[in-house]
């Protein structure tokens, strides 16, 4: 068995977030191609939580074709950890498939963009920079560098100011980019039901919709799906927003008045917003604008996933905007690729130096190496 950029990717994934579930890896691959990397022990199925975790073997084989330093996570299956671990891997995986990436050993590589770094490799390697803060990952996006969050309902409360002093500390190196937050969820619609929550502070401590409404910094929601894919290569692009109006326009673009900086272009007497990158308090400070100049409404353009999951409801349908789904091809013409998320090629793996890696051939009917004590069950 020879193999593919797409085992090694699986792999390397199933490393850098200690469990995956099996159905979010098979976004990226058939089962069948799982199976094999279990049934060569590379892979097993934890018990209790039915995710996907790497063998002692499989960490070896990473090992030896990869100079950047695994990630070292402590061994532990504490149900809160193991949940954590489960967020944080639907986040990797988005960011992953929206063609960032998250190999990064160390926080100085993420001068690359779009890449992706996450703060747990530095919690578990001799001094914690990060202390007790929620942030999962420092994204370097286009011309942003965002701490990113993972939120749903029921997450937890933050302590802002240590939130945003370890991100100035940690992104020091970036001093002329634009900060923001990225707040990640399984879907918008958990992540909103978070932030309409009950915002009462609790001494130091303060909800993430608290925590929302106070940012002064720019907040965008990121849903862990193909939309947020999509979403995360459009804002890999520098100056997005205009290149986007522009592309969606084309002879009719005119540009925003310069003392609204949340509008993006006059379309027809109207204002039109870009709201691919999901920052919801910027367009609602745009409506307002609009209503400051006696204009009802105004156009936003966005993803057809985010369209109708969010901004038909929020803003189309109380009457404050018309909102458009942008086309594949003027996404296509401000990121130069087809918007869909990326897969890895069944091409065959070549390491640094050229090399193929292989395995002797397996049957799938056979037993998966597992650990002493533990049963791997079938995969789901």
């Amino acid at each position: 068995m020879i193999f593919s950029q797409q085992d090694i990717d699986i792999l390397r994934l199933i490393r850098w977030c200690q469990f995956i579930m099996p159905e979010d890896v098979n976004v990226l691959t058939a089962e069948t191609e799982v199976r094999n990397l279990v049934a060569l022990g590379l892979i097993r199925q934890h018990e209790r939580s039915g995710a996907l975790i790497m063998s002692k073997k499989g960490v070896l084989l990473l090992q030896t074709f990869f100079t950047e330093e695994a990630p070292h996570y402590p061994p532990s299956y504490h149900t809160a950890i193991i949940q954590r671990r489960l967020h944080l891997s639907k986040l990797v995986l988005t960011a992953y498939r929206g063609n960032v990436n998250i190999f990064l050993d160390r926080n100085e590589l993420l001068n690359n963009t779009p890449s992706m770094f996450l703060s747990t490799l530095t919690r578990e390697r001799g001094a914690n920079p990060w202390g007790s803060t929620r942030v999962a990952a420092i994204a370097h996006l286009g011309d942003l560098i965002c701490a990113v969050h993972y939120v749903c309902p029921g997450i937890g409360k933050v302590a802002l100011t240590d939130e945003l002093t370890a991100f100035s500390n940690q992104t020091a190196q970036f001093p002329g980019s634009k900060r923001a937050f990225l707040f990640a969820g399984e879907s918008y619609k958990d992540i909103l039901t978070e932030l309409e929550a009950d915002t009462q502070a609790d001494s130091k401590l303060i909800s993430y919709g608290g925590a929302y409404q106070c940012l002064q910094l720019p907040v965008h929601l990121l849903s862990c799906d193909d939309t947020g894919a999509v979403q995360l290569q459009i804002m890999a692009q520098p100056d997005y927003r205009t290149r986007l109006a522009r592309a969606a326009l084309k002879e009719e673009y005119q540009p925003p008045p310069l003392d609204v900086p949340v509008w993006d272009a006059i379309y027809r007497d109207r204002p039109l917003v870009i709201a691919a990158d999901m920052d919801l308090r910027r367009l609602d400070a745009a409506i307002q604008a609009a209503r400051g100049r006696g204009i009802k409404k105004i156009a936003v353009a966005a993803l057809e996933g985010q369209a109708r999951a969010v901004l038909i409801p929020r803003c189309q349908s109380t009457g404050h905007a018309r909102v458009f789904a942008l086309t594949n091809e003027v996404i296509s013409a401000v990121t130069g690729r087809p918007p869909v998320p990326y897969t890895p090629p069944r091409t065959q793996f070549l390491t640094e130096k050229g090399d193929v890696v292989d395995a002797p051939p397996i049957r799938i009917s056979g037993k998966a190496g597992g650990q002493a004590g533990r049963k791997a069950r079938p995969l789901v």
